[in-house]
C-alpha cells in the first residue's frame, strides 16, 4: 500500500522506519507518567515515513493524535505551555498596530494578550478545555474550532494568521495550511514555529514527546521553505532559535554523554576518571559556545499570494 505525503498528496514516499507502540506506551508511562495505550488499541507498530518531494517525515496511521485529554495531562508539567518565548518574540515584531490577528493553538492566550495590549485585534483557536478556559476569564475571543471548521466563514479576513509549536501536532497537513490561508486577506502573512529536527536536542535526546500521540511530523528548514512550492505562498522570511538559557543544561547533559562515549572509545582502562572529566568538558564546551548552538524552534513567515 503506498501512503500519500500530507503535504502533496503524492505517493512518492518512502518507509524511513517502523517503532513497536509497545515501545512508546512504556516510554509514556516511565517519563511523563501518561497512559497512551489508548491510542494505539490493535496497533502494533507505526513507522515514519519520507515525502520525497518536500524532505518531510511523518508518522502513519494518521488516527493516532491526542486528544483533549491528553493535552490536560502535559498542561501539569509547568513547562509544557510557557507564557513566553522565543518565536512570540520574533512574531510580536512582525504585527503591527490594528493588524487582525488569529493564532491557532493560542494556549492560554499570553501571545494574544501581549500583541491585543500593543493595538492588535485579536481572535484565537483553543482545543484544549482548560487552556481556553483561561483565555475566556482574559476576555480574549477564542474558539474551540479546528482551523478547516472555523476557517469555512472567515474568507479574506486576517492580516497576519500564526501558530506556535502547532503544525508538529497535526496529520493533516495540508488541510491546515490551506485553511489557514484561506482565512488570510492576499498579502497577509502566515507565521508558522515548529520544532527543527536537526537540532541536536532531537538528534541526540530523549524523543518521546517526539513521537505519537504528540507529533504527528518531524519537521526542518527544508522541508518548511518547501511549501512555498505546493501552497499559494511565499517564503519571506525564517529563523533558528539559538539555544535558550533554559535548554542550557539539557544541552549539557547531551554533549557530557557524548563526550564520554568518545572518551571511553580511546582510553577505556581510565573509565573511573572519564565521567567527571567528561561532565567538566561538556559544561565548559556548551557554555562558551551557546549563542552559536542552534536551539529548538525554527520559524517561518510566508506571504500569502496576492
Amino acid at each position: 500500500m503506498s501512503i500519500k505525503s500530507p503535504i502533496t498528496g503524492s505517493s512518492n514516499t518512502i518507509l524511513d522506519r517502523s517503532i513497536p507502540t509497545s515501545y512508546i506506551i512504556d516510554a509514556y508511562k516511565k517519563k511523563l507518567g501518561i497512559n497512551v495505550e489508548k491510542f494505539f488499541k490493535s496497533i502494533s507498530t507505526i513507522e515514519i515515513y519520507k515525502c520525497l518531494d518536500t524532505s518531510y517525515r511523518f508518522y502513519h496511521p494518521f488516527n493516532i493524535t491526542g486528544d483533549d485529554s491528553f493535552y490536560q495531562e502535559l498542561e501539569k508539567f509547568p513547562w509544557y505551555y510557557m507564557d513566553w518565548k522565543w518565536e512570540h518574540k520574533i512574531a510580536s515584531e512582525i504585527i503591527k498596530k490594528g493588524d487582525r490577528v488569529l493564532e491557532i493553538g493560542c494556549a492560554h492566550g499570553s501571545f494574544l494578550k501581549k500583541i491585543k495590549d500593543g493595538g492588535a485585534i485579536v481572535e484565537g483557536l483553543e482545543l484544549n478545555s482548560g487552556a481556553m478556559n483561561d483565555c475566556l476569564k482574559n476576555k480574549l475571543l477564542v474558539y474551540s474550532d479546528t482551523i478547516e471548521k472555523f476557517s469555512e466563514a472567515k474568507k479574506n479576513i486576517y492580516d497576519v494568521v500564526c501558530s506556535f509549536e502547532v503544525l508538529e501536532h497535526v496529520a493533516e497537513v495540508k488541510s491546515f495550511i490551506d485553511s489557514s490561508l484561506y482565512a488570510l486577506k492576499p498579502g497577509g502573512l502566515m507565521v508558522v514555529s515548529v520544532p527543527n529536527n536537526d537540532c541536536l536536542m532531537f538528534k541526540y535526546g530523549d524523543g518521546t514527546l517526539n513521537i505519537p500521540p504528540h507529533h504527528m511530523g518531524l519537521w526542518t528548514m527544508n522541508s518548511l521553505i518547501k511549501l512555498q512550492e505546493y501552497f499559494p505562498m511565499k517564503i519571506e522570511s525564517i529563523h533558528l532559535e539559538p539555544l535558550q538559557k533554559y535548554h542550557i543544561g539539557f544541552a549539557q547533559r547531551l554533549s557530557d554523554r557524548k563526550v564520554t562515549e568518545k572518551l571511553l572509545e580511546k582510553f577505556s582502562f581510565f573509565a573511573k576518571f572519564i565521567e567527571p572529566i567528561a561532565k567538566r568538558l561538556a559544561t565548559l564546551g556548551v557554555i562558551s559556545v551557546s549563542e552559536h548552538i542552534i536551539g529548538h524552534t525554527i520559524l517561518a513567515v510566508f506571504k500569502k499570494n496576492d
